[in-house]
């Protein structure tokens, strides 16, 4: 038992502990699953049910740790900012989806 624990540690100092909240896990794997084309805030804001302050600043941090880029996008005449997951996003997010099976396990 004190092996798999001991594992477990050294596991996780791969990991970028900012990144495991709630929040930011599940603005990845939102993002993930919507592929290149990403989504708006609004988009996001609807399908994560998260308040705008939530979102926001988890995207702003995710943003400035490289896992997420912001363009802007013309939708409906209005200019909006769309975000999409970056390669080391993706990285991040399979690398914590590991950690946690091996918690599972």
């Amino acid at each position: 038992m004190a092996k798999v624990i001991v594992d477990l540690v050294n596991d996780a100092k791969v990991l970028n502990a900012d990144v495991v909240t709630l929040p930011r896990i599940l603005i990845l794997a939102a993002l993930k699953d919507l592929g290149e084309d990403g989504a708006t805030f609004r988009e996001l804001k609807a399908t994560l049910d998260m308040s705008d302050g939530t979102l926001f600043s988890n995207l702003k941090a995710l943003k400035k740790m490289g896992y997420v880029k912001e363009s802007k996008v013309e939708v409906e005449d209005k200019e909006m900012h769309s975000f999409s997951i970056t390669r080391e996003g993706k990285e991040m997010f399979y690398a914590v989806c590991s950690w946690f099976n091996e918690l599972k396990e």
